[in-house]
């Protein structure tokens, strides 16, 4: 009787044995990538609008009294991208006519209710900023009680945006602790994902807005990017240190993420995670940058940031697709 309990409880984990358990699939990936920029976005946009009007420092504003371009096309971009985020988010949802189940309680230690509320707080704030940092654009509709909302957001911009910020930070780290929270998925059970995913996510962003910005305006964004870059080698060190020293399935989910011969998209896992993201997404962009913000011009097309955005998205399929796929073999 114990050794066919026992045989029960170490297969029915086994997404090779059913099915459904390997539940999360590409929509999921892609909700943590759009989710992770929209929250570096809407700090690193949060922090230029405090540091200039608090503290005089950051690009020029608009003739137009408005903020820098990078700043008001990020300022959009954040809640856009969320918003098409928790869209494939919803489509992955088995009970899509439910939703709105996550919103008639709060429970503080559960990662789907604390992201639930964190996006409530995330779009009425993210879209009144960029809404006054686009002021222009806006008041030509000439709706009174819209003109009113921003004039008293303006007034109050500062603490609107470090608000903002913490809520940016937030989203960042909450991609990332949706994963660390189900123990089942020795990979995910990193109290460091959360951090790695932030600065993905603040890295990812600055490379969007290199990619956006004025000419004039890309040696703040390429410093806020390296910046990022080496800061998420260091964490991904020690998210793989963390995992090849743990228990004996932190260990082995680790192996098989770095050194596996499991295969995505016809590659071997290992050489998505070192040839790709960390290589390809993380090394070279860093070398790139620090060269260019040495003086060393290379006259390269914006190689850079298109492997920082390529790497932060490989990055969330691998830690997904690697931290279901780990059972098949327990």
């Amino acid at each position: 009787m114990t050794e066919s309990a026992h045989e029960i409880i170490s297969t029915k984990i086994n997404p090779g044995v059913v099915p459904h358990l390997h539940i999360w699939e590409w929509h999921i990936p892609l909700y943590l990538f759009l989710g992770g920029i929209a929250g570096g976005l809407l700090l690193i946009t949060s922090a230029m609008i405090v540091m200039k009007r608090h503290f005089g420092f950051g690009p020029k504003d608009q003739g137009d009294g408005c903020p820098c371009l990078a700043v008001r096309i990020g300022s959009v971009l954040s809640p856009a991208l969320l918003g098409i985020g928790m869209l494939f988010l919803f489509l992955d949802l088995a009970h899509k006519l439910y939703v709105w189940a996550f919103y008639t309680t709060i429970q503080p230690t559960s990662p789907m209710s604390a992201g639930s509320w964190i996006l409530i707080a995330f779009f009425p704030l993210a879209v009144l900023q960029a809404m006054v940092v686009n002021r222009k654009y806006i008041e030509k509709f000439d709706i009174a009680l819209v003109n009113k909302l921003i004039v008293w957001a303006d007034d109050h911009l500062v603490k609107v945006a470090l608000l903002n910020a913490h809520i940016g930070v937030g989203l960042g780290i909450y991609t990332g602790i949706l994963l660390s929270f189900f123990s089942a998925r020795p990979l995910w059970s990193s109290s460091i994902l959360g951090m790695l995913f932030l600065m993905s996510g603040i890295s990812s962003a600055a490379a969007l807005l290199l990619l956006l910005a004025p000419k004039d305006e890309r040696h703040l964004y390429s410093r806020i990017d390296a910046n990022a870059i080496w800061v998420e080698l260091v964490i991904v060190g020690l998210f793989v240190l963390g995992g090849i020293t743990g228990p004996a399935n932190s260990h082995g989910a680790m192996m098989h993420l770095i050194a596996g011969d499991h295969l995505m998209a016809g590659m071997p896992y290992m050489y998505w995670f070192w040839g790709v993201f960390v290589f390809a997404g993380l090394i070279v962009p860093l070398l790139v940058e620090v060269l260019e913000n040495a003086g060393v011009h290379l006259h390269l097309p914006p190689v850079a940031p298109v492997l920082v955005l390529a790497g932060g998205l490989v990055l969330r399929f691998l830690i997904v697709f690697a931290g279901q796929t780990w059972h098949t073999f327990m």
